[in-house]
């Protein structure tokens, strides 16, 4: 009876084996799927317009993220003016009249003055992000806020304010950027609030690398507890293993996408965590091998 049964267990352990790796490789499938179908990677950067229309505005502008410093808190936009698209070819690289251009960026106003019959000016200023913060990478997102007003002088002397046409590229390597006009009471001032975030690509890369440090860890720990307790053999290439674990862990964080400082609040949840289980792993192995291992 027992010789009969034997192979029927064996047969059943078999097929649940089967069954467990053909559940994990469909579970992958669809996760790949559901991240090509839902993550944004393939969607390119577009342009969106603010302001008066085109047809109405006297003043052209294109704002051109360059690049975000979260650790500075900043974002590096640069500005141009562009010429009035109704002039001829051969003078549509110069401005068309004198006007100041204000550019508010925090408490600080910068002055763009544009000559006519000269080139338009290409100015490159670092604005604030007001709000955000880097510990809560890669689920950062942050708030800028570019203030834009131009003004002619009249012939008695007084400022004339110019509507203002302002052109966006919202596209920048790594981050998402989406901008909307803000209301405000000054007359013919553009008030421009981009949001800004991690792509999803980036966040579930930084999620996907801390989870893969979680789960070496737990790892190594339930190896070398087991192996403490007495359920399973010392093996001593092991060692060497968790050792390597130790150096691997910094070198796998350091490949986060955007490299943050160390210190966000992920580390504090679970690289510094994980490195010290690492280090305990490996005292525990010791500590085994060292009570039953094989002797000379």
């Amino acid at each position: 009876m027992l010789f009969k049964t034997y192979p029927r267990l064996r047969v059943s352990a078999l097929a649940r084996r089967i069954l467990v790796l053909a559940a994990v490789v469909v579970v992958c499938g669809l996760t790949y799927g559901f991240m090509l179908v839902q993550f944004d990677s393939w969607k390119p950067p577009v342009e969106a317009e603010f302001g008066a229309a085109p047809s109405e505005a006297r003043v052209r502008l294109y704002l051109q993220p360059l690049q975000i410093d979260p650790v500075n808190d900043s974002i590096q936009i640069r500005v141009s003016v562009l010429p009035d698209p109704a002039l001829a070819d051969e003078v549509a690289t110069i401005a068309d009249r004198d006007f100041l251009l204000k550019i508010k960026r925090g408490t600080q106003i910068e002055h763009v003055q544009i000559h006519a019959n000269q080139p338009p000016p290409e100015v490159t200023y670092d604005f604030d992000l007001d709000s955000g913060e880097l510990k809560d990478y890669p689920l950062d997102h942050y708030e800028a806020r570019v203030s834009l007003a131009a003004s002619e002088r009249g012939p008695d002397g007084s400022e004339k304010p110019l509507a203002i046409h302002a052109t966006v590229w919202q596209g920048l390597l790594g981050f998402r950027l989406k901008g909307q006009v803000q209301a405000t009471q000054k007359p013919g001032v553009l008030l421009l609030r981009f949001a800004i975030e991690r792509t999803d690509g980036v966040a579930f890369f930084g999620i996907a690398i801390y989870g893969a440090m979680a789960v070496m860890t737990l790892c190594a720990l339930i190896i070398s507890g087991l192996v403490f307790i007495g359920i399973r053999r010392s093996e001593v290439t092991l060692v060497g293993a968790f050792g390597a674990m130790i150096f691997a862990l910094p070198a796998l964080r350091n490949t986060l996408p955007g490299t943050p400082p160390l210190g966000v609040r992920a580390d504090f949840l679970i690289f510094f965590w994980a490195e010290l289980g690492a280090v305990i792993a490996l005292c525990l192995f010791i500590a085994a091998w060292m009570r039953s291992g094989a002797r000379p």
